[in-house]
């Protein structure tokens, strides 16, 4: 019984703590799965909004599998940044956990028909090509990860990890 109410005290102590970080934003707060997610308003580039997130007691948003994926994509309302990018190495994607994809075993990226799928690479968004990605309002929950440069402008999802 102690234990348990030590459990629940801790949890509870978590939860507070991450809203009070976010005092005005509450409304912008989804508990879910254990985790708290902030979905922000506010656009920042990949790197400030890691930032922003860590000095929050959180980090940029670890999708570890298709529920996850789908309860973000019906939070959606725009582009957002995840904390998945291919920094160190090409083509390496990480989370910033240090989980790699075959780790977590789930990917949503974007596919196309006729063209080159996500993760392109694309040039066009600047010299250092893309290595940050975002997950965007699309058509399908399933293919709507897309890489692109960290020092475009996003909104973001923190996450926030409280005790069960």
């Amino acid at each position: 019984m102690v234990k348990e109410l030590t459990e629940n005290y801790t949890r509870v102590k978590e939860q507070l703590f991450f809203y009070k970080a976010f005092p005005s934003f509450s409304i912008q707060l989804k508990d879910w799965g254990g985790k708290l997610y902030y979905f922000s308003s506010d656009q920042l580039t990949w790197p400030s909004s890691r930032a922003f997130c860590v000095s929050k007691g959180a980090d940029l948003v670890t999708i570890t599998n298709q529920s996850e994926q789908m309860f973000l994509y019906s939070e959606l309302k725009d582009h957002y940044w995840i904390g998945l990018n291919d920094l160190d190495t090409e083509g390496d994607w990480v989370w910033v956990n240090n989980q790699t994809l075959n780790d977590t075993g789930v990917q949503f990226w974007y596919q196309r028909v006729s063209q080159k799928s996500e993760p392109d690479n694309w040039s066009g968004g600047g010299a250092d090509g893309e290595n940050c990605a975002i997950v965007k309002k699309s058509s399908n929950y399933s293919n709507n990860w897309f890489d692109v440069s960290c020092n475009s402008m996003y909104k973001f999802i923190c996450e926030k990890k409280v005790h069960q």
